[in-house]
């Protein structure tokens, strides 16, 4: 299944350190509609592909799962300065079994440092 990917890079220092920027799926929308015309298409390509490679949408068999399409947004922080990322944080539109089980194989996965921190990836899983 092919994802549609958003990238909004939270450049607070101060949130890196402390924690996620965000906490629920309505800041981080917040965060990203107020920053979404920027330009984050190389890491966003990146991410696509990494995505894509691992078939981490298709994994843990989500899509058949009940509910309807679901909004996620992926909070990816770097906080052991590490050779990787993580994402730290899944935060979803709904809360049906399909968007548990998205929160779940999206959570703790070690990716590719972005080039801001904290740094939110949204995805609209279908």
């Amino acid at each position: 299944m092919r994802i549609q990917i958003s990238i909004l890079a939270l450049s607070v220092a101060t949130a890196a350190a402390a924690g996620p920027a965000v906490s629920t799926y309505s800041e981080a929308r917040a965060y990203w509609e107020k920053n979404s015309g920027k330009d984050y298409q190389t890491y966003a390509g990146e991410f696509a592909q990494f995505n894509n490679h691992y078939h981490l949408d298709e994994k843990d068999g989500c899509y058949a799962l009940p509910g309807g399409p679901v909004q996620l947004m992926l909070v990816i922080t770097h906080r052991d300065k590490g050779d990787y990322a993580l994402v730290e944080e899944v935060l979803s539109d709904s809360d049906s079994p399909k968007a548990q089980c998205f929160k779940k194989t999206y959570r703790g996965i070690s990716t590719k440092v972005p080039p801001f921190l904290p740094f939110v990836i949204q995805m609209g899983m279908g």
